[in-house]
């Protein structure tokens, strides 16, 4: 373990057509008057040179990768443990919470444009957590990939609450205090209602899925982060810019 007590050093690398750079990073103090990173061996820290990124926690294991792209305020808690994980927060977001990797050969990926107030995270048991662009999740939300211990059905012996990825489509808000479980699926341009408990795949667009287990509850609707009677189409469809070219 090695202590950083205000600034950390990325390594000179260039990996997936970012280009990285020598740079210092400011971190947030913990209690101990330092903040906690293990680079480990081969892992790369590429801020794209973000005053904004502050990125505490504990990172261990080789080759991992944590990249945060220009203009995005990160202000995350970061348990990272084991080989070739891979953190990508997209350039123009705003990240608030807690991110758990455990496991090997794991993503979690937030694409452009997605504000976080306060979100946390577990991916673990070989899965991935993707979440599209331009979202916006309010506070006290948990997005996981495993209940973190089993369920074991009595006559077989077998684990019945198997670990899986979840995939957040494009244009999703989601409500105070929801849970997104493992296997979870949302469509784009689509809502989830407060302290939803969401346990399964959703296909359809435009809904707005709520409850505890989540259902749709009404069809054809859409969101807007503006406050106001009408809007145009314009207003509307903003979101539906076309991809980047790393998306």
């Amino acid at each position: 373990m090695i202590n950083f007590k205000i600034f950390f050093v990325s390594l000179f690398k260039k990996v997936s057509g970012f280009g990285f750079s020598s740079h210092e990073f400011k971190t947030k103090s913990s209690s101990s008057g330092s903040a906690l990173l293990d680079l480990g061996e081969g892992s790369v820290f590429n801020f794209q040179h973000n005053p904004f990124a502050k990125i505490r926690g504990n990172v261990t294991g080789k080759k991992n990768k944590i990249i945060v792209g220009s203009g995005s305020k990160v202000d995350c808690e970061v348990t990272m443990a084991g080989d070739f994980n891979k953190l990508y927060i997209d350039e123009g977001c705003k990240v608030k919470g807690r991110i758990i990797i455990r496991g090997n050969r794991q993503k979690v990926r937030v694409f452009r444009n997605t504000t976080f107030q306060n979100v946390y995270i577990l991916c673990q048991e070989g899965c991935d957590v993707l979440i599209g662009r331009n979202c916006m999740f309010s506070r006290d939300i948990e997005i996981r990939t495993t209940d973190a211990h089993s369920v074991v059905d009595v006559q077989t012996r077998e684990r019945v609450n198997k670990p899986a990825s979840v995939k957040i489509g494009n244009h999703v808000w989601v409500g105070v205090g929801s849970l997104i479980s493992k296997g979870s699926q949302i469509p784009n341009d689509s809502i989830v209602g407060a302290y939803s408990f969401v346990n399964k795949k959703f296909t359809e667009e435009n809904v707005l899925i709520a409850g505890t287990p989540a259902k749709i509850v009404r069809h054809g609707v859409t969101w807007n982060r503006g406050r106001k009677p009408k809007f145009t189409q314009a207003q509307l469809e903003h979101w539906k810019e076309p991809p980047s070219k790393t998306e």
